[in-house]
């Protein structure tokens, strides 16, 4: 599973934000399974299978096949880990073929959510693993 993470500014909250990113955690492009619990315009509730298109510390950017109300609170679940998490609708875009683009903000950021070994470093850094180099094994040694 490779990781791509992305640079893309959030103005809507600057005493919240990275001064290097513009956003209050990075997002990483994942392409990752979950399940939104979520409330349609009509008032039904449904529950829809889909996969991520990035991620961060604080929710998520998925695309749906049906359409959900900006006005109510969402259930996010990860089989992964096996975790549910409250959001919120914080974009919505209507795209061809009667799919609709969601953005998902968590209730509080939830950096565990994930399950990302090595999230970017702007994560909450008690959440955080650090890589360590490899050992390496009848290594010659060098010649100066």
């Amino acid at each position: 599973m490779s990781l791509t993470t992305l640079n893309l500014g959030d103005r809507n909250n600057p005493s919240k934000v990275s001064a290097r990113t513009g956003r209050r955690s990075q997002r990483v492009v994942i392409d990752f399974p979950v399940t939104l619990f979520g409330q349609s315009p009509d008032g039904r509730i449904f529950s829809e299978r889909t996969n991520t298109q990035c991620v961060n510390a604080h929710g998520a950017l998925v695309i749906l096949a049906k359409d959900v109300n900006t006005k109510s609170p969402a259930i996010l679940g990860n089989p992964k880990t096996q975790m549910e998490v409250q959001c919120r609708v914080v974009h919505r875009k209507e795209l061809a073929g009667n799919k609709f683009e969601i953005g998902l903000e968590f209730t509080k950021p939830i950096p565990k959510f994930w399950g990302i070994n090595f999230p970017p470093e702007d994560w909450n850094p008690a959440e955080r693993k650090k890589a360590t180099s490899p050992q390496r094994l009848n290594s010659p040694p060098t010649k100066g």
